[in-house]
């Protein structure tokens, strides 16, 4: 079994924040709905700039293991297929502007009354209150308003967006705690509710270490570039051959191994260097003795050096080196899925590892309506009522290529 198994979610949501949250309910046993809008589906299936076939690997790396039902709820006929579906979910989760759903027929307060067990989750970029909440907003928006852009690049450059879409992964995993939260507390009361999830506040919360600069220390935390905020010597390093992060942190024995490490043990007591204030203190001295350290050994050799004194040392890795690095394959972060149509795509493996209950990614991403049938047919629509919806162009129907194959379950 998996943990989430019985379990329906009806995903209402496009981009990333959304449909990642609902995937993350899949790998987990959730039967995870994607309600797409005809003719063209969830829009992430069009953009970016990396495509396989006709499918964006932004929509593939977002929505396996889901069912897509392709209905136009702009019909009174598709609104109504999709409130049937709300009466049978456990989970609905969705990410319009604060106010549509509502608008459209598919709000809380609606849903609810024929299904009081529901938890409605709902995922925007400001939440439903204050001045913002009627703007759009995406990752680099939030990133922006979270003050995050504004610690992050060289001390004397520009703010910088980092390098990922961390608004957007912090609002799914925020949007799928909300969920599980929500299932939780229904196994006590009874009773469904609405949670809602800002993006800014998700974001927000991940500030932790500057907010105590700025409220216990009195400062505006600023950029300190590849070097880490409170904590010295935590960097960037270049090597001979590439670039690598060592450091310290905490007290106790991290900065004498540290100096282990670099063959420096007169540096453990030196009054300039011997607690974190000091070095913090006195970065730049500290800076000018390392780098020069550093540049004369290979990556590779750093790292034997800093195993052997059990510090904190990790290699700088492109992209394509980190996902076929030895750790990510020793524990199966990285797996593949059997698309219907694209054959072998790589995919990430569900990341919690559960003894007794493990995730397993369910199937590949679905094609536009693929799933439409038969889920028109759990709802009791007979087979000519689906063909009429489809005559009419209010439903979209697509028939697999091939049997769906399941990835191997995480490790």
């Amino acid at each position: 079994m998996k943990p989430l198994d019985g379990v329906r979610v009806l995903d209402l949501t496009r981009h990333m924040a959304g449909p990642y949250a609902t995937q993350m309910l899949s790998d987990y046993g959730a039967d995870v709905v994607k309600v797409e809008s005809v003719p063209h589906g969830d829009p992430s299936r069009r953009t970016g700039t990396a495509f396989m076939g006709d499918e964006s690997g932004l929509f593939l790396i977002w929505n396996h293991g889901k069912r897509s039902l392709a209905i136009d709820m702009r019909t009174p006929e598709g609104l109504e297929v999709v409130q049937r579906l709300a009466a049978t979910a456990d989970v609905l989760l969705e990410n319009y502007r604060p106010g549509v759903a509502d608008k459209i027929g598919l709000g809380y307060d609606e849903l609810s009354l024929t299904n009081p067990g529901l938890v409605y989750v709902s995922v925007s970029a400001f939440g439903s209150s204050g001045p913002w909440a009627g703007d759009p907003g995406t990752d680099p928006v939030v990133q922006a308003m979270s003050g995050v852009m504004s610690v992050t690049g060289e001390s004397d450059g520009e703010p910088l967006l980092i390098g990922v879409p961390v608004a957007d992964f912090t609002g799914a995993l925020v949007g799928a705690q909300a969920a599980l939260l929500g299932l939780f507390a229904r196994e006590k009361t009874g009773r469904g509710q609405r949670a809602e999830v800002s993006m800014l506040h998700a974001l927000m919360s991940s500030l932790t270490t500057r907010l105590a600069t700025h409220w216990f220390g009195g400062e505006t935390p600023g950029r300190h570039g590849n070097q880490h905020s409170v904590v010295a010597p935590y960097q960037a390093f270049k090597t001979a051959d590439g670039h690598a992060v060592a450091g310290v942190w905490g007290a106790g024995e991290a900065w004498p191994r540290f100096c282990e490490a670099v063959e420096r043990p007169d540096l453990v007591d030196h009054p300039d260097f011997a607690e974190n204030v000091d070095r913090v203190a006195h970065r730049e001295a500290l800076n000018a003795i390392l780098r020069p350290i550093f540049e004369q050994r290979t990556t590779a050799e750093w790292r034997d050096r800093f195993q052997a004194a059990k510090g904190l040392f990790g290699p700088i890795l492109s992209i394509p080196e980190a996902v076929e690095q030895e750790q990510a394959l020793a524990t199966g972060a990285v797996t593949t899925i059997e698309h219907e149509t694209l054959g072998t795509i790589p995919a990430m493996s569900p990341v919690v590892c559960l003894s007794d209950t493990p995730g397993e990614i369910a199937g590949p991403p679905p094609l536009l309506g693929e799933h439409t049938a038969e889920i028109l047919d759990e709802l009791g629509y007979g087979r000519a009522d689906v063909q009429r919806l489809i005559d009419r162009g209010i439903a979209i129907v697509t028939e697999p290529a091939a049997p769906r194959r399941a990835a191997a379950p995480a490790a």
